[in-house]
């Protein structure tokens, strides 16, 4: 699935300086990012968010939501290059933490770095921020635990830098295989591996530990490679997280089991909505109550996590499908070129989806001269289907094969 020899190497991408790079791109940025609006007349979208984005999914309850619009991009620059990351970055103010291969670099967007870490392991699963302590946690695979190798090549790990430095704090051992996602809440790190759910407490202490099925499904030729947005999602009172053929609820404070709901083949982030949780899949998507009862099953196919918003949800399964969030049944779809592992995100006008180029389409297609769906969509980008986008600090920010990509508009 990823040819890696076919693409130029990160130490060969790092000897370009990285101003060269930005002056590159947003010289044919004007020519390459034209916006294909079939709407007739002037429209003036909300600003694009304005705040951070600490986690991937924009919180821990998954829901991929930001406040604010999705104006059209005029310009785009490499940030970072890294070769087929699969996992989003993490924005606090001006700052972006990204890590890929075994690396995690902290960027400014003026494109200066603040400091660079190489991990003991391989950077694989969503990262998370805790700006409140002043922590980045990476989720890897592979390498050493605790500063000495581990006692396996397949331990997954849960790495803790500083952020204002990048010094490593702690590596915490959360399972074998790989390390899928990352969730942080109130000082608490919930992570799921390929063989556990663990929570551990702010200093590293092990508070529960559940055993899991890694999301592998050799029937399907599916396995957990690009299984790397799938962070907990985390309430007052549960941990949501998909295991083999079900979605999970787990008690927050002792990991008891409360109640298993059966889906075929889950592969993506449980998302909490105001009535429950979505839970997609390969072979299916369904929502549920918070008891665990079924409010709908469809026939939707995804490896990505759905996006939700109040009354509406959101889903990229061959296309990307608007539901009703109280009966699944859907209100609208629009045709998107290539689908992943990447989940949408839902703005207060638009849903933007990264895959071939990112596009914008209208959530409202009322009230304008044309039903056109599509409010903008960006081609020159190289972007992929596997890492979701993030709009933080009133930018976009994708992930290519090339590595991490800002797109702007200029103002």
């Amino acid at each position: 699935m990823v040819p890696s020899d076919s693409h130029p190497r990160q130490s060969d991408l790092r000897r370009l300086s990285r101003r060269r790079l930005l002056a590159l791109a947003c010289t044919a940025a004007a020519g390459g990012l034209a916006g294909c609006n079939a709407v007739t007349g002037r429209e003036d979208p909300a600003d694009l968010h304005a705040g951070d984005w600490h986690a991937c999914g924009n919180g821990p309850e998954n829901g991929n939501r930001v406040s604010g619009g999705a104006p059209e991009p005029t310009e785009h620059a490499p940030l970072y290059p890294a070769d087929w990351s699969y996992a989003p970055p993490v924005v606090d103010g001006e700052i972006v933490y990204f890590a890929a291969e075994r690396e995690a670099v902290a960027i400014g967007f003026d494109g200066r770095e603040r400091w660079s870490r190489r991990l003991g392991g391989e950077a694989f699963g969503a990262p998370a921020l805790d700006p409140d302590r002043g922590r980045l946690y990476v989720p890897t695979r592979g390498g050493e635990q605790g500063g000495s190798p581990s006692d396996g090549a397949d331990a997954a790990s849960v790495v803790a830098l500083s952020v204002d430095g990048g010094d490593a704090i702690d590596t915490h051992r959360v399972g074998d295989g790989a390390t899928y996602g990352v969730t942080v809440v109130d000082g608490d790190v919930y992570a799921r591996s390929a063989t556990a759910c663990v929570r551990l407490g702010p200093d590293g202490t092990e508070r529960w530990r559940v055993s899991l099925e890694p999301l592998v499904y050799d029937e399907y030729n599916l396995g957990d490679s690009t299984a790397t947005q799938i962070p907990p999602a985390v309430t007052e009172d549960g941990v949501y997280v998909p295991d083999r053929d079900a979605l999970v609820k787990l008690d927050r404070e002792s990991g008891e089991e409360r109640w298993r709901a059966p889906v075929d083949t889950p592969y993506a982030a449980s998302v909490v909505d105001d009535r429950g949780v979505v839970q997609t899949g390969w072979r299916e998507t369904i929502a549920v109550d918070r008891a665990g009862e079924e409010r709908w099953r469809r026939d939707l196919h995804s490896r990505a996590a759905a996006a939700v918003d109040g009354d509406d949800v959101y889903v990229v399964a061959g296309d990307l499908y608007e539901l009703d969030a109280e009966s699944g049944e859907p209100n609208w779809h629009a045709h998107v070129p290539s689908e992943g592992t990447a989940a949408p995100v839902v703005t207060d006008d638009s849903v933007v989806v990264a895959g071939s180029g990112v596009r914008a389409f209208r959530r409202d297609a009322e009230g304008v001269l044309s039903p056109e769906r599509l409010r903008w969509r960006t081609d020159s980008v190289h972007v992929t289907a596997y890492a979701s986008p993030v709009i933080a600090a009133g930018r976009l920010l994708a992930v290519g094969p090339f590595g991490l990509q800002v797109l702007d508009t200029g103002d």
